[in-house]
């Protein structure tokens, strides 16, 4: 792919200068993505803990426009069924956060990804210079005269 891209013109050059500006946002990413993941399962838990609560707590609009607060023991079958598919949501995106960050996530497929293209550019640079010496090695072959 280097060989292509340097016949053609383009120039990756500077890669090692933002290595650790890369590494640094990273890092902080990581750190993002783990408090990210503790404020989904807090959520999760919030709706738990309210379809659990000895009293269901909900606002309900009267025909008229206005809102009253209702409770009762239960929640009603709406809510009930709402609210495990927002827990279900949460964990969901949480679990895809944390594989993230735990290498078994379509981010590790394209790191190796890297690491390939890394070990071809290597071994066409390694095979560009073992033909440059071959060719000095070898002696000039005399043109018939």
């Amino acid at each position: 792919m280097s060989k292509i891209a340097r016949d053609e013109g383009p120039q990756f050059e500077g890669g090692a200068r933002g290595a650790p500006a890369t590494a640094a946002r990273q890092l902080n990413l990581a750190e993002q993505r783990r408090q990210f993941v503790g404020r989904l399962y807090a959520r999760g838990s919030a709706h738990l803990d309210r379809i659990e609560a000895p009293e269901y707590v909900r606002a309900e609009l009267l025909p008229n426009g206005r809102a009253v607060r209702m409770i009762s023991d239960e929640p009603p079958a709406q809510d009930e069924r709402h609210h495990p598919q927002a827990i279900s949501s949460y964990l969901t995106s949480a679990a895809r956060l944390a594989e993230i960050d735990a290498g078994t996530s379509t981010g590790e497929i394209r790191g190796m990804l890297t690491d390939l293209a890394k070990g071809l550019q290597a071994a066409l640079v390694d095979a560009d210079q073992a033909d440059e010496e071959a060719g000095r090695a070898t002696p000039a072959v005399p043109a018939n005269t």
